[in-house]
């Protein structure tokens, strides 16, 4: 390995003993860049890591991953980088002071080393002590470090300190046993190995990407300290990482039963039935908060989990007070606009996206941000050109997703069909796949493709048959098909059908609204508005008074919702 990668590998001793779970982020998911890594598909991984960072700027392991994969791409110079980016915000959110050192100069530690000597001659042993640490800090192995402090505690009459210093420094270089300084302190043989020592072998070797020996290292240390739980995390999650999840669960549940209250290992266990779509990730999540409940990772990971899920009042719960926490933290802005848009909150959201483009007025998520203000306001222009942009810099499903739908909106229907097929080509998000393909079989049924349309609606009932638009949808085609028979018992249904859910509701209201029926498209939203206050509602009228070019009726609507709780 090129040496300048070793030297910075090693700086990342802290990064086990943050709270390292992968986001949910909505835009992207960091485990699928895993998994293509995995697969030695580097280039594919490398694009799916620059556009988790895009979105999450604040997470290390978004950087730690790309450096890995760059270094497997054979370009040393970005995976050094990435490596040192990673490091950059381990010590923000440790709250460790930064180390005093240019990033770009490669030569840190020998220039240390220099001043370390430069003071040790002088006899400032209290400088020469810093400038020892600040080459640990880069490289936990240093021989060279230990020695100077070795030396610096013997100055001191500290001899016990002098011993421990100059025992670290042979193990890392043997032949300091042969040292004046090892003569005089009676270090005649090869120290015993420590759990310190073993604990700097394991990063080291994870950092080497030897999983298997970072393993074996951890687990000798635990040996010596079966109640480290920083450690005992940091093997859980070497054994995600190497993918032996029964190990790791059979560990999350042992270090649980002797520590329930250990935020750090739950965020493990959220992360297991994360990677295993089991339905006990809110419970523990939910468990995590009431731990901590100002935790950023714990509010950012609920306040995603939410927005997947779109509940967006819930969302926007967590969300808001993780902007309480941290001001500055780039994905809170994100998830908060989103969630405001979303619930209606269209005026403080603005207020909101302002802050969030001073961190990057020139990110592809500001302008989605901005398309979604407009998306739910009803400034469809302005939103196709946002959406548009937004996708020029970063083809993002989700972006596509937008324009997809804008591009149905004003009827061009060979745009949409490009778009959600493009969702449907890169997206991993299961509820934006599904409402794509319910798009698509209305495309399908406008452009007269038939065939494509019942492959997708057969799909569709297979899932849901009571759903009142796939109903329409069906009629529409044995329409289309001449099957008049087939068609009456399929608006028949739909006349006799139970309106129970507000999603009924919603389905009534768009199939009148295709069959350009626009009054009574407004009269059941009307009807259900009586009901409840649900927004989906109200962003029905929106979009329809939009598309009428109803002016005032849209400004109405508009203030109604902003004045829902």
């Amino acid at each position: 390995m090129n040496k300048k990668i070793k030297i910075f590998i090693t700086i990342f001793f802290f990064l086990f003993f943050t709270l390292n779970c992968a986001k949910a982020s909505l835009l992207w998911e960091i485990d699928n860049g895993v998994e293509e890594f995995r697969k030695e598909n580097y280039k594919v991984a490398k694009d799916y890591f620059i556009n988790y960072i895009k979105s999450n700027p604040n997470d290390e392991e978004g950087y730690y991953w790309l450096a890995r994969t760059y270094w497997h791409l054979k370009d040393e110079k970005k995976a050094n980088e990435n490596f040192k980016k990673a490091h950059e915000i381990m010590l923000k959110e440790k709250n460790i002071q930064k180390l005093n050192f240019n990033y770009s100069n490669s030569s840190n530690i020998e220039d240390y080393f220099d001043m370390a000597a430069m003071y040790f001659e002088a006899g400032n042993m209290e400088d020469a002590e810093s400038y020892a640490d600040m080459m640990l800090k880069i490289n936990p192995k240093s021989p060279s470090a230990y020695f100077i402090k070795a030396k610096i505690a013997q100055i001191n009459g500290n001899d016990t300190e002098a011993i421990e210093h100059i025992n670290k420094a042979i193990i890392f270089n043997n032949k300091l046993i042969k040292t004046n300084l090892a003569k005089s302190l009676n270090v005649t043989q090869m120290p015993e190995i420590t759990s310190e020592m073993y604990e700097t072998f394991a990063l080291e070797a994870y950092f080497s990407e030897d999983i298997t020996s970072a393993i074996r290292y951890c687990r000798r240390y635990l040996e010596k300290n079966p109640t480290n739980f920083d450690m005992t995390n940091m093997l859980i999650d070497l054994y995600i990482k190497n993918n032996e999840i029964v190990l790791a669960e059979d560990l999350i549940k042992a270090t649980l039963d002797k520590n329930g209250n250990n935020l750090q290992t739950i965020l493990y266990q959220a992360k297991l039935y994360q990677l295993k779509k089991d339905d006990r990730l809110e419970e523990t999540l939910l468990l995590a908060y009431k731990i901590n409940p100002n935790n950023a990772k714990v509010l950012l990971e609920l306040g995603n989990f939410y927005l997947k899920q779109n509940k967006f009042e819930e969302a926007k719960k967590y969300f808001e007070t993780l902007v309480n926490v941290n001001d500055e933290m780039y994905e809170a802005y994100f998830g908060y606009i989103y969630s405001l848009c979303e619930t209606g909150k269209s005026e403080l959201a603005m207020n909101f996206v302002r802050k969030f483009l001073t961190f990057d007025s020139s990110s592809s998520e500001g302008n989605f941000l901005l398309y979604k203000l407009c998306e739910r306001t009803g400034d469809f222009k302005n939103g196709y050109d946002y959406i548009t942009k937004a996708i020029e810099k970063t083809k993002n499903p989700l972006y596509y997703f937008g324009r997809g739908k804008l591009n149905y909106y004003l009827k061009d229907y060979p745009e949409a069909l490009d778009d959600f097929n493009k969702v449907l080509k890169f997206s991993t998000n299961e509820k934006i796949i599904e409402e794509a393909q319910d798009y698509l079989i209305k495309i399908f049924l406008k452009t007269n493709d038939l065939i494509s349309a019942q492959m997708h609606l057969n799909k569709k009932l297979s899932l849901d048959k009571n759903r009142i638009m796939y109903k329409y949808n069906l009629y529409v085609l044995y329409k289309m098909q001449g099957n008049e028979k087939k068609a009456l018992e399929q608006f028949n249904d739909i006349r006799k059908a139970r309106l129970t859910k507000i999603q009924d509701l919603l389905d009534i209201s768009e199939l009148h609204f295709e069959e350009g029926n626009y009054e009574h498209s407004i009269k059941v939203l009307e009807s259900a508005g009586k009901k409840t206050k649900e927004y989906p509602v109200y962003f029905q009228k929106i979009k329809i008074y939009s598309l009428l070019n109803q002016t005032e009726e849209l400004k109405e609507t508009l203030d109604e919702l902003s004045k829902i709780n």
